[in-house]
């Protein structure tokens, strides 16, 4: 989620961060014939649409959460990847403004608190940005006045600010440190005088005739306290204007002096976060809500659902038809992507091609059955899919568990997945384990337990109640490592080894080891390696005796655990400051370098031929010798958290991302890698 940073009380609303890219790049060195390919799935959240303003081209410009830029030639039929507004992968691109040329604006916020904004210009259709002006404002809204192009209002939280230059040079106009004019949302300027200036706060609108010389709060007939999300001026009377508030959608007929409000769309849609009018058909006006897509074609006097009431509409534009051709009404929404209307918003159908802004949880492989992948993805809603064949194709699994309808699990509270000898195994917010039957199609809870006499000695040291003690539990920092044969758990009673009945002993190696931020163990699972309590501990004897090691970095810093048994039993640690690697004959840490950032890496592969590190604040670095040298492979079009990483046998990568999808890079140059 990116934050909602309205005051307390207000309405604003949470909207979910989805974003994915494509790019086909090379990277010179050792790491050759490197292709970025995007797998879907499609669609996602759109923050922001722009039209070019010209029918002739029907050119729409695509905003997303993290300053990327999509566009679509053909009138939202098929998109691609244009480029990103600015460095940072936060960036929320509220609003792009085209001149009807090459030349496009764009109003950005920034989703870390106090890190601003600004307001960019792209002079090549969007595929490069520099920032304007406003470095240090969260801007939410711009907009350019139609009789003086040159004239520029940009809304930040600080206030409202002008430029006469074409954004080359701003001024605030609104009273400094004013508490009530500022937090802007919305903008409107006459057509007729770019003077008269409509602004909408967290809190009311505002209105000036002098370019900011002089402002009054313009509430008369509306109610207090609300948010005013969209301003819309009639294209045939600019005396009459259109306001959505948290309390409903209002119309002045007198420049805002007076507000009748309008009926007929419920309270439940009252958060309306845009109004548009149909330019062909002026009493045709469309209301994108959080209750989906609203029109009216009376001028207001009464409205109409269109569409599901789950839709979230962000963002809509109205395109002129073509030689005849009825007009087209495309929207933006949060989690399905862009939907689009040839009959005037009666009926939508998908227009996601190009376009995929889908958060990938998590990625895995089951690396005892070949070609069998899982991700966790968030569009409109968390889903689990599945592939059977390389990522090819994908389904959906069941969230039905054997306990019936009843109990279907919340895909919303799973909190991490993994591949166990067993089956898909899913861990939920609660600590709650659950095994994919694939026979049954369903999923049956993985409880664990431990013999009475195992357990920990209760205060009064009575066995009686070690059996009255609570249920094992995962610790919420624990962690899960799987062999062929059964799992490391890290649970309350310590760390246990369990089979897939949930019957659970204690290793004996290990069994005062408290906080184990990360365990590893073998495929025939007499290896295991853990961190605990500032020290490396490895056994070779299934749990029973162990070495110790002093750590490189301290406990709470550790974040994974690799030993590669086939490397003389090195061992790779992955951290908050690096990945540090321990081998013999040295046995001392060493951070590896060549190329590597000593930054936190998440994610981490080592294949035969390919090692990949992602890291938590971006980054994809591969190696083809070893973990010697690194090149960084990704560039802005793919920049984003990287949440799995998967070896595919045609010598590609597979990765997931938090920010850009579900994302393919060829990296070895081999005949197989050339099919997709």
């Amino acid at each position: 989620m990116f934050g909602n940073d309205r005051r307390a009380g207000g309405c604003g609303l949470r909207l979910k961060i989805l974003v994915a890219v494509l790019l086909t790049c090379g990277v010179s060195g050792s790491i050759r014939a490197q292709q970025w390919g995007r797998l879907g799935p499609e669609g996602g959240m759109v923050v922001s649409l722009g039209s070019s303003g010209a029918a002739a081209t029907n050119e729409i410009y695509l905003g997303t959460a993290d300053g990327h830029v999509f566009a679509s030639k053909d009138g939202a039929q098929s998109w691609e990847i244009r480029g990103r507004v600015g460095l940072k992968m936060d960036a929320v691109v509220t609003r792009i403004v085209s001149d009807a040329g090459k030349e496009l604006f764009a109003a950005v916020w920034y989703q870390a608190p106090g890190a601003g904004g600004g307001v960019f210009e792209s002079e090549d259709h969007g595929r490069s940005w520099e920032l304007l002006g406003l470095e240090h404002e969260a801007v939410r809204a711009l907009e350019r006045a139609p009789s003086q192009p040159q004239e520029w209002v940009a809304g930040t939280r600080s206030g409202v600010f002008l430029s006469a230059d074409g954004g080359k040079n701003w001024a605030l106009i609104s009273p400094p440190g004013d508490a009530e004019l500022r937090n802007v949302d919305s903008l409107a300027i006459d057509p007729r005088d770019p003077n008269v200036i409509y602004v909408g706060t967290y809190h009311l609108p505002w209105l000036t005739r002098d370019g900011g010389k002089s402002w009054k709060p313009i509430i008369a007939g509306i109610i207090d306290d609300s948010d005013i999300m969209s301003l819309r001026l009639d294209a045939t009377n600019p005396d009459r204007v259109y306001m959505s508030a948290c309390s409903g959608i209002y119309r002045s007929e007198n420049d805002g002096d007076g507000w009748t409000k309008l009926q007929g769309i419920p309270y439940a849609a009252r958060r309306t976060q845009v109004i548009v009018q149909d330019p062909a058909a002026p009493k045709t006006f469309y209301a994108g809500t959080t209750a989906g897509l609203w029109v009216t074609r009376d001028g207001g006097e009464s409205w109409t659902l269109t569409t599901s009431k789950e839709w979230v509409v962000n963002s809509l534009v109205v395109l002129a038809g073509k030689n005849g051709a009825p007009e087209r009404v495309v929207l933006g929404t949060e989690g399905r992507g862009v939907q689009v209307s040839d009959d005037a918003g009666v009926n939508f159908k998908e227009a996601n091609r190009g376009f995929t802004h889908v958060i990938v949880k998590q990625l895995i492989a089951n690396r005892q059955t070949a070609g069998q992948l899982l991700m966790v993805v968030d569009r409109s809603a968390t889903e689990i899919l599945e592939s059977r064949d390389d990522a090819k194709t994908w389904s959906n699994l069941s969230l039905a568990t054997e306990r019936g309808k009843a109990a279907t699990l919340n895909a919303d509270e799973i909190q991490s997945v993994f591949a166990s000898p067993w089956g898909w195994m899913i861990r939920l917010e609660n600590g709650q384990l659950w095994i994919w039957q694939q026979d049954k199609r369903l999923w049956k809870e993985w409880k664990l337990s431990l013999p009475a006499t195992a357990r920990r000695a209760a205060k009064n040291g009575s066995i009686a109640a070690a059996k009255r003690a609570a249920p094992l539990k995962l610790k919420p920092s624990g962690t899960i490592a799987f062999s062929g044969i059964g799992a490391i758990v890290s649970t309350n009673e310590g760390l246990l080894h369990c089979q897939e009945s949930g019957g659970c002993a204690r290793l004996k190696a290990f069994d005062s080891a408290a906080q184990t931020p990360a365990v590893w163990t073998s495929a025939a699972g007499a290896e295991i390696a853990v961190i605990t309590d500032g020290k490396l501990g490895v056994s070779t004897d299934g749990g029973i005796a162990a070495t110790w090691s002093d750590l490189p970095v301290a406990t709470d810093r550790v974040l994974w655990l690799d030993l590669a048994q086939s490397d003389d039993n090195a061992i790779y640690l992955g951290t908050n400051e690096g990945v540090f690697s321990l081998r013999a004959p040295k046995n001392s840490w060493e951070r590896l370098a060549g190329g590597l950032p000593a930054g936190r890496v998440e994610q981490w592969l080592r294949q035969p031929g390919i090692w990949a590190a992602g890291e938590g604040d971006g980054g994809l670095y591969v190696s083809q010798n070893g973990g010697k040298s690194w090149k960084r492979v990704d560039r802005d079009s793919e920049r984003g958290t990287f949440t799995g990483l998967v070896a595919m046998p045609d010598g590609a990568l597979l990765t997931g991302s938090q920010s850009e999808g579900l994302l393919w890079l060829q990296v070895k140059d081999t005949p197989e890698g050339k099919r997709r």
